[in-house]
């Protein structure tokens, strides 16, 4: 029997990663992607035209996309993560990190399961890294397209007056 502290070590060759661990470094990116369906200039045109209930329904519409993402995201990184941590288990990691912390953000998974798994064996860097640079790479490109976004329906609004 294992005490809570005790983390024996895995065996050479153990492996640790897996389906359910890259399903939490690649999922979340794809439905934080709904954020780009969001048309500014479909929004500024119908305020133009004084159409404010056409603007206020892409608006809401585009909410609602974003909040079943939002649900989904958690609950597929929660499912994903439950099933990684079984893996673990399995593969004789007897405390592995709490799946729950999932809900938080699939990288605070990510990083307190590679803490977790540096005590009883050499992990691979692969998922920690590979989710670090689609956060880079995403917050790029969001900040790119948001930029844009608003400089064109700027000005699409300044060559209408």
């Amino acid at each position: 029997m294992h005490t809570a502290r005790e983390r024996p070590r895995l065996p050479p060759g153990t492996r640790v990663d897996g389906v359910w661990v890259w399903l939490i470094v690649v999922v979340p990116w794809v439905l934080a992607s709904t954020i780009y369906l969001f048309d500014l200039r479909a929004v500024l045109d119908a305020l133009w035209v004084d159409d404010v209930e056409a603007a206020l329904g892409h608006v809401l519409l585009h909410l609602g996309v974003l909040l079943a993402s939002s649900v989904a995201t958690i609950g597929l990184a929660l499912l994903f993560a439950w099933r990684d941590a079984r893996n673990l288990r399995a593969a004789g990691v007897v405390h592995p990190f709490p799946w729950g912390f999932a809900a938080i953000a699939g990288i605070v998974y990510l990083i307190g399961r590679h803490v977790v798994l540096r005590k009883v064996t050499r992990p691979p860097i692969a998922p920690l890294a590979t989710s670090i640079a689609l956060y880079v790479l995403w917050y790029t490109v969001f900040a790119v397209w948001a930029i844009a976004t608003v400089t064109t329906g700027l000005a699409a609004l300044g060559s209408l007056v």
